[in-house]
């Protein structure tokens, strides 16, 4: 299905984590919290240490960036230009580890928005369409993840719309099991030739625990055979473990079950 697994990495393991990335032939997807953005602009010297051991080892990298009180689509012009800041300081960033993909949040939430998808799509447009253009330049992509999404109607227009080969979807499948109210092959059906990325754990439908798969209710056999037969070529593969001492068991998985090629 892949060659290469990429795994939840927040910013501050990342130095100490290296050697076990290596062992494990795992690339990290890096996780900038804003107080992580807030350190990295005062000093930046740790992030290129790591990023020049990480090309020593032939590793790539992933960024996922922050989320926490942000709102691309805001309505508070405020909260919309701190939250296009944190964005920009990450682009920054993005110039001394060249990942392959920065996953970001859209910041919809149904309620929020009064059910009006249209006008979440306005602004998003309005928001997303410069960091696109600027996504492209650094040779990089942006893949915008399904949290709150029932469905992947308003992802979907967005996508069509900026129409940007720089610019997609992440499919996380943790969040469609608890909040997709949409069957898995309709969501992929849908969204298909915009995936850049994939998010893959597991949970019981209660929580967003972010399991190892094979743990909890997520048919993940279902989701091997609909990536194959959609022919989806994403650039990242990340397993977003938040319990670090199962990744051994995690990476076990995904090898003995067929996921990874190599």
């Amino acid at each position: 299905m892949f060659d290469r697994l990429f795994v939840h990495t927040p910013y501050h393991f990342l130095e100490g984590v290296i050697d076990t990335l290596v062992e494990l032939e795992l690339a990290p997807e890096i996780y900038f919290s804003a107080l992580h953005l807030e350190e990295l602009a005062a000093d930046r010297k740790p992030l290129e240490r790591a990023a020049a051991r990480l090309k020593e080892h032939g590793l790539p990298c992933s960024f996922h960036g922050p989320f926490l009180d942000l709102s691309p689509a805001g309505y508070d012009p405020q909260v919309v230009a701190v939250t296009r800041k944190r964005f920009l300081d990450l682009f920054e960033l993005a110039r001394i580890c060249q990942p392959e993909v920065i996953v970001l949040h859209s910041g919809y939430e149904r309620w929020r928005f009064n059910l009006n998808v249209n006008l979440w799509l306005e602004q998003s447009i309005a928001f997303w369409r410069p960091l696109a253009i600027q996504a492209e330049e650094l040779s990089t992509a942006l893949a915008i993840e399904n949290i709150f999404e029932t469905t992947p109607g308003g992802l979907r227009m967005l996508f069509d719309e900026i129409a940007s080969p720089a610019f997609g979807g992440c499919f996380d499948i943790g969040h469609w099991n608890l909040f997709g109210e949409m069957d898995l092959s309709e969501w992929l059906g849908l969204l298909k030739n915009h995936i850049l990325a994939f998010h893959l754990h597991d949970n019981r439908r209660r929580f967003d625990d972010h399991m190892v798969p094979g743990d909890g209710l997520i048919d993940f056999e279902a989701l091997k055979f609909l990536v194959a037969s959609h022919n989806i070529k994403a650039r990242v593969h990340t397993f977003e473990l938040h319990q670090r001492s199962e990744l051994k068991r995690g990476v076990n998985w995904f090898k003995n079950n067929g996921f990874l090629v190599s």
